[in-house]
């Protein structure tokens, strides 16, 4: 009876122990990242090349930062939002028929907010390997100004675009309040890396 005594609590330990062990993602946990992604994104790289072409072509890419926010459903589920920001310039020489050249500067910056469904795997408390869809809108802002000696122009354009996400990523907790992430796929940039919060 006394064995018997000990074996039901030491199992009933057992599962309550496993039931409150901490996973790196679980309902009503909420995890912040804060990363880098790269290359640029691919609608301001896509908009620059028009320009390849011209004389002195010069293409700077200054990245894209990541804040994203998920709040557990359940332990295979989450939602949250994304906010990225991405900026990149292109100067080029402008040269028409009249033998005329002229400096050509631009500027772009684009705001992105996407609302996420995300399905996970987590494994223990270190490891979560999740994917997930995000909707939302990008909105680009082009300043454009150049030097020419006969009419010189400055001018600003801006223009909002439905936009989606599809990514796979992964997430390492160090600690039990924080980690690493990376993710991959069809987003603002193909990769991006960073820091996890988790509380």
């Amino acid at each position: 009876m006394k064995n018997f005594r000990k074996i039901f609590l030491l199992f009933s330990y057992v599962l309550i122990a496993s039931h409150l062990r901490a996973q790196a993602f679980d309902d009503g946990k909420n995890i912040i990242d804060l990363g880098f992604g790269f290359p640029a994104t691919s609608t301001i790289q896509n908009s620059f090349d028009q320009y390849k072409s011209f004389i002195d072509y010069n293409f700077k890419n200054y990245g894209t930062g990541v804040l994203k926010y998920e709040h557990g459903l359940q332990k295979y589920f989450g939602i949250g939002i994304n906010i990225d920001y991405s900026a990149a310039s292109v100067s080029y020489k402008y040269d028409n028929s009249n033998a005329l050249r002229y400096q050509v500067n631009i500027n772009s910056k684009i705001l992105c907010f996407y609302a996420r469904l995300n399905g996970h795997f987590p494994i223990g408390d270190k490891l979560d390997i999740y994917g997930g869809v995000g909707l939302g809108y990008s909105y680009e802002i082009d300043n454009y100004n150049d030097n020419n000696p006969n009419s010189t122009t400055s001018h600003k354009t801006s223009v909002l675009n439905f936009d989606y996400q599809a990514t796979l990523g992964i997430r390492y907790m160090l600690k039990n309040h924080f980690g690493l992430f990376a993710e991959a796929g069809h987003a603002t940039t193909t990769a991006q890396l960073g820091i996890a919060i988790g509380f």
